[in-house]
């Protein structure tokens, strides 16, 4: 009985979790596209390459934190379920020490690179002469990437204990209330440095906002500052940050330096249209990762208590899930966000379809990827996987400079991304979770893949021919294209898959959690 109890409960919270995360990225994903049509219409491309340009040198500077908070949210697993809180505080007080140094030291080696900001840059000539000095744009995103290791560290025991909806509530409060000033600003002075500023303040506010409601749910942390890791497990952590370290880098690469080679070797306007793209790729990705980062909680919880068998057949389950979202989100970008940009940036800000393809199987690699993610960060998988990321950071480096010094441009960034998506990262995190974890045959998950992707493309494809004989506005073109993306995809899965435990599983979840509790209210 307390078993059965102690799945509800599970079930109960990643379910919550999972809708309020969903509920608030709709809400930051509305937010993020009216301050980016603003952005667009008041301070033009340059300003949005600016933009960035900044955010994926930041992005390559929190490196520095090396996959830390990953290696001590594995660490709190089984303290948390145990509620072993000396324990728990101990390693929040670790964590606490850590993220102050990281900090620090991104702000020391943020402020090194400001004599160097003209040499990311093609030509430098193209920035306004009215333009706020480049050091101070620049040092404003610094001090808001800086700033967020000091508090932000206390959001990973909310996440990790089952509670992330607090911490999604948060966020929306803060990111309200930032898009609303900013888009403000914008329309009354045209101001990026106060665009910026507002963003800074935003940020340190919700942080600290988080921070306080971690004490709140937590109060004996503050009771326990004196408990130390023991060193046992100072060594599993030091093991699992140096993978991690290598996992992340790959991340920072694809994420951070091939935006630097875009804008050293295309030029910052170019940072811009692909930051256009990359919005969009990003806030799809981000549903999911509000969608599965309270289920890996969960997951984390369910292998902690279950047998190896049990977990396996979760994870069919939770891959089958992971793949219909990536499927039907991935239809919906190849087909729509062209016209999306057309209709409300511009049709001179959209790209040719071939890239647009690109980037978006790009994102559907990127996504099916995550239910092995969540399983080698539950297992503790680090060690097995610190050769990944390495070797996809030094394939796409080598790939995309040959590209680019064969002038393709724009092409050969996102076509170097893509060939080292299929060649490393399509299929070494699941090999690692089926040999050193399940311990099972790994062609097995490849034939799933193969199963699922032509199932996408089929749908693709029939929505492509359906739409190539529509004559109508561009509007009507993207609401019917719209009702197809959703409508053929879901007809097609229910047919081929409805009599599979999995399609069975994901349905029960909609008809017990979502369609039951809309019915009661």
């Amino acid at each position: 009985m307390g078993r059965i109890m102690d799945n509800n409960n599970r079930t109960s919270k990643s379910i919550r979790n999972s809708i309020y995360a969903l509920l608030g990225q709709i809400i930051t994903i509305i937010l993020n596209f009216v301050s980016r049509t603003v952005f667009i219409h008041t301070l033009g491309s340059i300003y949005l390459g600016l933009n960035g340009l900044f955010t994926n040198l930041l992005s390559v500077l929190s490196f520095a934190e090396l996959g830390f908070s990953t290696a001590i949210i594995y660490e709190m697993y089984s303290p948390l379920a145990l509620n072993d809180k000396p324990q728990i505080a101990s390693l929040m007080n670790l964590y606490a020490k850590i993220y102050k140094y990281i900090g620090t030291g991104i702000f020391i080696v943020g402020l090194l690179l400001i004599p160097f900001l003209h040499n990311f840059i093609k030509d430098p000539s193209i920035i306004p002469t009215n333009s706020s000095p480049l050091w101070l744009i620049y040092l404003l995103f610094l001090t808001n990437t800086s700033l967020s290791y000091f508090f932000n560290y206390k959001r990973s025991i909310i996440v990790a204990s089952q509670n992330g909806y607090i911490d999604t509530i948060n966020q929306i409060k803060f990111n309200l209330i930032k898009n609303i000033l900013q888009i403000a600003i914008l329309y009354l002075y045209g101001s990026f440095i106060l665009f910026l500023i507002i963003q800074l303040l935003c940020t340190l506010m919700g942080n600290i906002s988080i921070s306080k409601k971690a004490d709140k749910l937590f109060p004996y942390l503050k009771e326990l500052k004196g408990e130390r890791v023991s060193s046992k497990t100072i060594k599993s952590i030091r093991k699992n940050v140096f993978a991690m370290a290598f996992n992340k880098l790959g991340g920072v690469v694809v994420g951070g330096v091939d935006n630097l080679f875009i804008s050293k070797y295309i030029g910052v306007i170019a940072v811009g249209y692909y930051s256009n793209y990359l919005l969009i790729i990003s806030t799809v990705r981000m549903i999911f990762i509000q969608i599965f980062s309270p289920i890996t909680a969960s997951v984390g919880n369910f292998v902690v208590n279950k047998s190896k068998e049990e977990a396996y057949i979760f994870f069919k389950k939770l891959f089958f899930i992971n793949t219909y979202f990536a499927t039907i989100s991935s239809i919906c970008l190849a087909t729509l966000i062209n016209p999306f940009i057309d209709i409300f940036w511009g049709k001179e800000y959209t790209l040719s379809l071939t890239l647009t393809l690109a980037i978006v199987l790009n994102f559907y690699i990127d996504r099916i990827r995550q239910t092995s993610q969540i399983y080698i960060d539950v297992k503790g998988l680090f060690w097995q996987i610190k050769w990944r990321s390495l070797t996809e950071a030094i394939v796409n480096i080598i790939l995309v400079l040959f590209l680019l010094k064969k002038g393709m441009e724009l092409q050969g960034v996102v076509g170097g991304i893509l060939i080292t998506n299929i060649i490393i990262n399509f299929w070494w995190e699941p090999y690692v979770v089926f040999k050193y974890y399940f311990q099972r045959n790994f062609w097995t998950y490849i034939g799933w893949n193969l199963k699922y992707f032509l199932t996408a493309l089929f749908s693709y494809l029939i929505i492509n021919f359906i739409i190539s004989t529509l004559n109508v506005t561009p509007t009507q073109y993207f609401i019917i294209t719209l009702l197809l993306s959703l409508i053929i995809p879901n007809i097609i899965i229910t047919i081929l898959y409805h009599r599979t435990q999995e399609f069975q599983y994901l349905l029960n979840i909609v008809r017990n959690n979502i369609i039951k509790k809309i019915a009661i209210k």
